[in-house]
């Protein structure tokens, strides 16, 4: 790579917190230019056809469209260096790193980044497009197979540890960079990112309902359509949830 070379990049993920950090950490590396950010899947392919960006830092789980859609709807003759934005197991991500792409966990570290825009340049010299594609495609075979989701999740409280099972979550509510479990025994806090525990969680029980909330599908007891094409979640308890326009179709879907 020629040190005049500037790397265009597009980042992508429906977390704006995430999108600030890895705006942040990008800007403040030499020869990277940030020529798009995404909030969604459609935003995405949309301008990606607008810009052509050479690296695609990518979020997996997004509502309607997530990561791998977007991916199997890029051109395969333009396909860009992907940097994925996760929360994949350690088990799991192997699927990258044996295919020659790069991944960086939420939440996010400047050193981490550093190194994976280190790994970028070096890509960019040596890969050709199509060899590239087929690694993706390859990657993303290997990543559904070995996907793992969340038993129990750690609580971190007052000096003492304790743990609460996937399954006794009725619903969880995001609260800037915390969550709050609501549980059938009450209300838990821990430090993380709605987003990132979205990822973990299995798709088949839990289900995201809106930008702040996630809900376990065993316990929803009614849906109420709205106007604007929102719909209101019951749930067994009686607590009434908002279902966003944006996820009700994945929610048709699975229900």
């Amino acid at each position: 790579m020629s040190r005049e070379q500037i790397i265009s990049v597009m980042i992508v993920d429906d977390e704006p917190l995430a999108r600030h950090g890895l705006r942040t950490m990008i800007e403040a590396e030499k020869g990277f230019d940030i020529v798009a950010e995404a909030s969604d899947g459609d935003e995405a392919l949309r301008l990606f056809r607008k810009h052509s960006p050479a690296v695609l830092f990518l979020d997996i789980q997004m509502p309607e469209i997530d990561g791998f859609d977007v991916l199997n709807a890029l051109p395969k003759q333009n396909m860009p260096l992907v940097v994925f934005v996760t929360a994949y197991n350690e088990f799991a991500v192997k699927a990258f790193t044996e295919h020659a792409l790069d991944y960086v966990l939420k939440p996010l570290d400047t050193e981490r980044i550093h190194s994976a825009l280190h790994r970028v340049r070096e890509m960019v010299r040596l890969t050709t497009s199509a060899s590239y594609s087929d690694r993706i495609s390859e990657a993303l075979r290997a990543l559904q197979s070995t996907k793992k989701y969340l038993e129990r999740i750690t609580i971190r409280s007052a000096g003492k540890i304790s743990f609460i099972s996937v399954n006794d979550i009725l619903w969880i509510e995001a609260a800037a960079d915390y969550i709050i479990l609501h549980t059938r025994n009450g209300k838990q806090t821990t430090r993380e990112m709605i987003g990132s525990i979205e990822q973990q969680l299995d798709p088949s029980r839990f289900i995201r309902i809106h930008r702040s909330t996630i809900v376990n599908l065993n316990i929803i007891r009614e849906l109420r359509p709205e106007h604007h094409g929102e719909y209101t979640a019951i749930l067994d308890q009686g607590t009434t949830l908002t279902v966003s326009r944006s996820y009700r179709k994945k929610i048709d879907h699975l229900l």
